[in-house]
């Protein structure tokens, strides 16, 4: 829970919503594993992936939602590493209309929080692409440090493109 959004686990009436707003070609663009297009059965299988990665305790992914709309968009962690490891790769994506509104700081933190209590997580990482510089302000409004660069692949772009890469704290490796 932050001051104007709620975290909460994913479920499958969510599934429309999550179409319809990483369907957008300028979101699932900014995303490396979301799709273009976007239909009902890639959020199906979006929902079961999250399900298992929970199950498996290698990735936490939550559904962000504000009183009003409901879903706005997601964020989540992934376990880089061995299961004892420490360092978690932290994602986010939002809807067109949520964007500019500082969810993504804010259910960012938020996350890295939880994280840190739940999970033990003592090093993050995160990346985004180069033509999303708004995603790379998220990223030091959070702490993190740049620590370079290097292709990535999306799904919607259907190739690889630059990719900035940060850290949190400053140092770690």
């Amino acid at each position: 829970q932050t001051r104007r959004l709620t975290l909460r686990p994913f479920d499958e009436a969510d599934a429309r919503r999550i179409a319809y707003l990483a369907g957008d070609y300028d979101v699932a663009k900014m995303c490396g594993r979301v799709p273009h297009p976007y239909p009902m059965s890639a959020a199906y299988g979006f929902l079961g992936v999250i399900e298992k990665g929970r199950e498996s305790g290698a990735e936490f992914a939550f559904a962000v939602t504000a009183p009003i709309d409901g879903l706005v968009g997601a964020c989540g962690v992934n376990r880089i590493g061995s299961p004892g490891d420490a360092t978690w790769e932290i994602g986010y994506w939002f809807g067109l209309p949520y964007w500019g509104l500082g969810y993504a700081s804010e259910s960012g933190k938020a996350l890295m929080d939880w994280a840190r209590g739940e999970l033990g997580a003592k090093v993050f990482v995160a990346g985004h692409f180069a033509d999303n510089p708004a995603s790379g302000h998220v990223l030091r409004k959070l702490g993190f440090s740049r620590t370079g660069a290097q292709e990535l692949f999306g799904l919607a772009r259907q190739c690889a493109a630059l990719a900035e890469r940060y850290v949190w704290p400053e140092g770690a490796s």
